[in-house]
């Protein structure tokens, strides 16, 4: 369903465009989108390791019980991934050295997160420690609407605007101690389809037609949930686990370093 959402917006943006501009400029670039602040501002609950169930009992205070479904990691390290982007665009001239571009891009782009987790038996007498890597990747049909400043004399543009996005894809990978796992996380869960990025940039114009591009986008939506901690005994009716889910600070924030060529 995503995906075909994604390409009608392709679709209908196309036929917009090409319907209101008059004199228009198109180009296509191909590049890299690095997240190396993806989730510098993301909620330390994120951190555990949910790559299996682990169930425990814990009694806190006189009378209230809790399981927990997942263990923290330790000592976790966020660091970005860089993934690939490509797309095109359309400019309209508004005046003078002022014009209004729209660009379709698809990006992918992502975190690893290196720790230790402590596995406790139910009584507690010992724990055995195993190292952990989670990798997550998302991908993400973007949908921008730029304000262009051009700088002849330069060859230079200055660009501002805001990108809309939709993600068609979240997986995990998880390593744990010799295990390897692969999640795919489902829609409306633990990630939140539509994301909303500020995007602020600069191109150079190498002889008009050939571009470089460096643009950054700032996340303004959360767009990952976490799974609650401490839950009642519940299970659906094939015995897995049921999880409530919480929303978690995790903007994205992405920069993109791309070469193109305008028409």
């Amino acid at each position: 369903m995503n995906r075909k959402l994604a390409l009608l917006i392709g679709i209908l943006a196309f036929f917009a465009i090409k319907m209101t501009a008059q004199e228009y400029k198109y180009g296509l670039y191909i590049g890299f989108n690095g997240s190396g602040s993806l989730m510098n501002k993301i909620s330390t609950n994120m951190y555990y390791d949910d790559s299996e169930p682990f169930t425990k009992t814990i009694i806190n205070g006189a009378d209230t019980t809790y399981q927990v479904r997942y263990l923290p990691v330790d000592d976790a390290k966020v660091s970005g991934i860089a993934g690939i982007t490509f797309g095109g665009y359309y400019e309209r001239e508004l005046a003078e050295n002022i014009g209004i571009q729209f660009h379709l891009v698809y990006a992918n782009y992502g975190y690893t997160l290196d720790g230790k987790v402590d596995q406790p038996n139910i009584t507690d007498e010992f724990s055995v420690e195993y190292a952990y890597k989670g990798e997550l990747k998302m991908t993400n049909i973007c949908a921008g609407i730029i304000l262009k400043l051009d700088l002849p004399k330069e060859s230079l543009s200055l660009q501002f605007g805001v990108t809309p996005s939709l993600c068609v894809r979240a997986q995990k990978n998880v390593e744990r101690g010799p295990l390897h796992k692969t999640i795919n996380y489902k829609s409306g869960d633990e990630y939140k389809p539509f994301n909303l990025c500020g995007t602020v940039g600069i191109t150079y114009y190498f002889l008009e037609n050939i571009m470089f591009s460096l643009n950054f986008n700032l996340g303004i939506l959360d767009v990952l949930r976490v799974k609650e901690p401490y839950l009642e005994d519940a299970t659906d009716s094939e015995g897995r686990v049921l999880y409530r889910f919480a929303d978690t600070k995790s903007p994205t924030n992405s920069v993109a370093i791309t070469a193109g060529y305008r028409f």
